[in-house]
C-alpha cells in the first residue's frame, strides 16, 4: 500500500520548525535545538529515576492542545491533572488512562466472575445473565486502541505512552513490536513527536535490540548511589545522524521547573 501524502502548509512549517522542544528548555540546548520533527523516542528506564516526570514535561510543550496526548497505563487522571498543575503545564491535552479503563473493562468483571464462583448465582444474577447470554463479549484490545489512538493524531503531533510494559505484559512482543512499527511510521511521515517509555527489567536482548533499530532517539534513566547520596541521570544512548548529541546527562527536580540538568558529559 503506497503511503498517503501529506501537504504540511508554509505556515504550519514556519510555526513548528523542523527541531521540537524536549519540554525541557536545558535539554534542548544540550542537544543543540530539541529533537527533529518524526522523531520516535524510546526511554528505557529504572525504578525511582524521574523518568515518569520527564514523560508529563515532555507534551508540557503542546503546540497544539488537541493534536497532543498523553497515554498513562498506571496514573488515574486525577494524579496526573494534579501534577500538570504544580507545574502551570497545560491542562487542556489529551489524556488517555489505559490503567483505569483496564481496571473498569476487565479486572472489575473477572472480579464478578470471581464472586459467582466463589458465592454462588443469587436470582437477580440468573435474570442478568438471562438478559445478556446472547451478547457476544468482545475480547478487548487495548493494544490496537493505542495504536489507533496514535495513528489517528495529525501532522506535527506529540504523544507519550507511558509506558509500553502494559502491552509488553499482555500480549505476543512481535505483536507489539509490529504495532510499535506502525506508530513510528505514523510518526515519520507526520513528522510528529512519540517518546515510549519502557521499564529496562520487561526487555529481553533481543527486544531491546530491535527497539534500538527502530527507535530514532533512545534516552536510558538512571538512579546511582553517588557517596551516601542519590543521583538521577539520563544517559542518550542514540540520537539519529547526530551522534555527537550523545551525553550522560545529570539532573534534579526543582518546583520551578521541574527536571533541569545539572551535568552534561559527551560521550561522543
Amino acid at each position: 500500500m503506497a503511503k498517503k501524502d501529506i501537504q504540511f502548509s508554509l505556515e504550519d512549517e514556519e510555526f513548528f520548525g523542523v527541531m521540537g522542544s524536549v519540554g525541557v528548555p536545558k535539554f534542548d540546548r544540550e542537544m543543540r535545538g530539541g529533537i527533529p520533527r518524526g522523531f520516535m523516542i524510546l526511554a528505557v528506564v529504572a525504578t525511582g529515576s524521574g523518568a515518569e516526570l520527564f514523560a508529563k514535561q515532555f507534551v508540557s510543550p503542546a503546540e497544539e492542545p488537541e493534536n497532543t496526548l498523553y497515554v498513562s497505563t498506571s496514573e488515574s487522571a486525577p494524579q496526573i491533572l494534579n501534577v500538570f498543575n504544580k507545574y502551570n503545564w497545560p491542562t487542556d491535552i489529551n489524556v488517555r488512562t489505559m490503567g483505569e479503563e483496564y481496571n473498569s473493562r476487565v479486572l472489575e468483571r473477572d472480579l464478578q466472575a470471581a464472586r459467582y464462583r466463589l458465592q454462588g448465582f443469587s436470582m437477580a444474577d440468573v435474570q442478568r445473565l438471562a438478559q445478556t447470554r446472547f451478547v457476544d463479549d468482545e475480547t478487548e484490545d487495548f493494544l490496537t486502541e493505542l495504536t489507533d489512538d496514535i495513528t489517528s493524531l495529525g501532522p506535527y503531533f506529540r504523544a507519550v505512552i507511558d509506558s509500553m510494559d502494559f502491552y509488553f505484559n499482555r500480549e505476543d512482543p512481535a505483536r507489539v513490536m509490529s504495532m510499535l512499527r506502525m506508530m513510528q511510521a505514523h510518526t515519520q511521515l507526520n513528522r510528529g513527536l512519540l517518546l515510549c517509555l519502557v521499564s529496562e527489567s520487561s526487555l529481553t536482548k533481543s527486544m531491546e535490540m530491535e527497539l534500538g533499530m527502530l527507535a530514532d532517539m533512545i534516552l536510558k534513566f538512571e538512579v546511582v548511589m553517588v557517596g551516601t547520596d542519590f543521583e538521577t541521570r539520563m544517559v542518550i544512548k542514540k540520537f539519529r545522524n547526530a551522534p555527537e548529541n550523545m551525553a550522560v546527562i545529570s539532573f534534579k527536580v526543582t518546583p520551578e521547573e521541574g527536571i533541569t540538568p545539572e551535568t552534561v558529559k559527551r560521550i561522543a
